[in-house]
C-alpha cells in the first residue's frame, strides 16, 4: 500500500466511498465501519443487492 500505485488506488477508493456513505446517511467513516460490521457477512451483500 505504501509503494507503487497503492497510495493512488487507495485514495481513489476513498474518494469514491465517501459520497456513497453520505448517500446512506453516514456522517463519518468510523460510523459507517461500525454500521457495516454489525452484520459482517450479510450487510455488504445487502448493499450490493446480492441475495
Amino acid at each position: 500500500m505504501r509503494c507503487g500505485n497503492g497510495p493512488q488506488n487507495m485514495a481513489m477508493l476513498r474518494n469514491l466511498t465517501i459520497p456513497l456513505l453520505t448517500e446512506l446517511g453516514m456522517t463519518s467513516i468510523p460510523e459507517a465501519i461500525r454500521w457495516v460490521s454489525y452484520e459482517t457477512f450479510t450487510r455488504p451483500l445487502e448493499l450490493l443487492q446480492i441475495p
